[in-house]
């Protein structure tokens, strides 16, 4: 058996009227498939890299192509989807296990493959090491970025945001778990693991026609303080990527609070799934990430040529 840790860089649609929704609703074109091969001591044997050919999404968002460094040039030189995941199938071999660092992964190949008509019963038993890293190292219960697995465990990897680094990257957290004990604990471990950035709630507000509609909608960013159980207005919501946006909400008892919503659209219609966290270090680094990507790009947008 062999473990192959996946990870995938992957395009956006332009603008949100662009989004493919037959036969899926393509929030994420895969643009580049990295991974490492591990073998059954967890060393690794070989690397697979391939820059895809987009069907659909075939201009890079800028939002995009300033994070991964990929090119619309190399996006069409790239090879098409089918071709690409034949090769990477071929490489992976028969007897195999998927790890990736994150749920996001597995979901998004599975949208490209039914995108290209591609059997996603081959899809093989996945594992997402986050949460085999929290249980033996963190402990906290929560998701943690891969650069931030590396600060903790004191290794600098290669640079951040393209598939084959970070597949690496994640080869180097691998060193430092006992992943015979995580994998064979898995579906217990999973079980007490918060989902990204916290349990999501269930549904709050309505239908709505947009999520700029849904956001001035105050049930839906009007929130409950757990410290003190006062209501307090979330606010500076953010676009985390097509279906996600963060926000801050402060308490008048000194309680700061991260906030992500997540647009669930079914039948041309969206509703809105929410998360309350305590901030945290790790939360607010991400939220001032995010919001330093978002006025960059609009900067850029707004630049007279």
């Amino acid at each position: 058996m062999n473990y192959i840790i996946l990870d995938m860089e992957w395009n956006q649609p332009l603008y949100a009227k662009m989004t493919v929704t037959e036969p899926v609703v393509l929030h994420a074109e895969v643009v580049q498939i990295g991974a490492v091969k591990l073998d059954e001591s967890f060393c690794v044997t070989d690397t697979f890299n391939i820059i895809i050919s987009p069907k659909y999404y075939k201009k890079m968002h800028k939002k995009v192509q300033t994070l991964t460094g990929i090119t619309n040039e190399e996006l069409k030189n790239g090879t098409p989807f089918p071709e690409a995941f034949s090769l990477f199938r071929k490489w992976c071999g028969d007897d195999i296990v998927l790890l990736t660092w994150g749920p996001d992964d597995i979901p998004v190949l599975k949208d490209n493959m039914i995108l290209h008509s591609i059997d996603t019963e081959y899809i093989p038993k996945n594992y997402n090491l986050q949460v085999i890293f929290d249980a033996q190292i963190t402990k906290e219960h929560r998701q943690m970025s891969l650069s931030g697995a590396l600060e903790t465990l004191g290794e600098t990897g290669e640079e951040a945001h393209n598939a084959l680094h970070d597949a690496k990257n994640t080869a180097i957290v691998c060193r430092h778990l006992d992943m015979v004990s995580g994998l064979e604990n898995y579906d217990e471990l999973k079980a007490i693991f918060l989902t990204p950035f916290g349990e999501e709630t269930d549904f709050c507000g309505g239908e709505y026609e947009t999520k700029r509609a849904a956001l001035r909608d105050s049930e839906v960013y009007e929130v409950e303080c757990p410290d003190c159980q006062n209501k307090v207005n979330a606010h500076g919501f953010i676009r985390q990527n097509p279906c996600k946006t963060l926000g801050i909400a402060k308490c008048e008892c000194g309680s700061e609070l991260f906030v992500r919503l997540k647009f669930v659209r079914k039948e041309e219609k969206y509703r809105v799934k929410r998360a309350v966290l305590p901030m945290t270090d790790e939360f607010r680094a991400f939220y001032e990430e995010k919001k330093e990507i978002s006025n960059s790009f609009k900067k850029r947008r707004h630049t007279p040529r």
